[in-house]
């Protein structure tokens, strides 16, 4: 019996979330259908660029900018720990990639995501399992909706590698679910550690 593959596995999990997403939106659910076939495009599609932070490197979907850098964007996350990559979505999506500020257990990571998500965060998906580059970990959604506004998604997922927990979390508005969430598979697809 042949086993997929871990990114295989990845991409699995990463669609099933964002099918997810979409679905508890109420929004129409987005059917991916893989094909084998190619065809060729009147525009041409840029390289990927490829962030390289502390312990793993990955690639920027396309659209997106590193915010890594910027202050304003730095002032705007909630949470704690050493944040390694911010990425912001043209529609204002956050992919922060960050370690724990102390290791968690692999035994402990369920319980670590559920400690992170924030006060008022509802319909909180059970941890499931995920793969970044062959390493096993956790990731859980909720939602966030403010008194006034959009609501907001979270995807979370945390996994241990080398010694320290990394957590990777996609911040997106509800309607802004399925093309952010494009946006994370990339990401998870294209993660490797160094």
């Amino acid at each position: 019996m042949t086993l997929p593959s871990p990114c295989a596995r990845a991409l699995a999990a990463t669609a099933c979330i964002v099918t997810l997403l979409v679905s508890a939106c109420g929004a129409p659910r987005v059917t991916v259908t893989p094909s084998s076939s190619t065809s060729a495009s009147s525009v041409p599609t840029a390289a990927p660029r490829q962030f390289a932070g502390a312990g793993f490197r990955t690639d920027i979907p396309a659209g997106w900018q590193d915010q890594t850098s910027s202050q304003s964007a730095a002032a705007s996350l909630s949470g704690s720990g050493t944040v390694l990559m911010v990425l912001a979505s043209p529609d204002h999506g956050l992919i922060v990639a960050r370690t724990a500020p102390q290791p968690v257990g692999d035994d402990q990571l369920a319980q670590y995501l559920t400690s992170i998500r924030p006060a008022g965060a509802t319909g909180m998906t059970p941890a499931e399992p995920v793969s970044i580059d062959g390493v096993s970990g956790l990731v859980i959604t909720y939602v966030v909706a403010p008194t006034s506004g959009t609501g907001q998604e979270t995807v979370a997922m945390a996994v241990n590698k080398a010694g320290n927990t990394y957590e990777i979390a996609l911040v997106t508005a509800q309607q802004a679910g399925g093309s952010d969430g494009t946006g994370l598979q990339d990401v998870v697809n294209s993660w490797t550690w160094a």
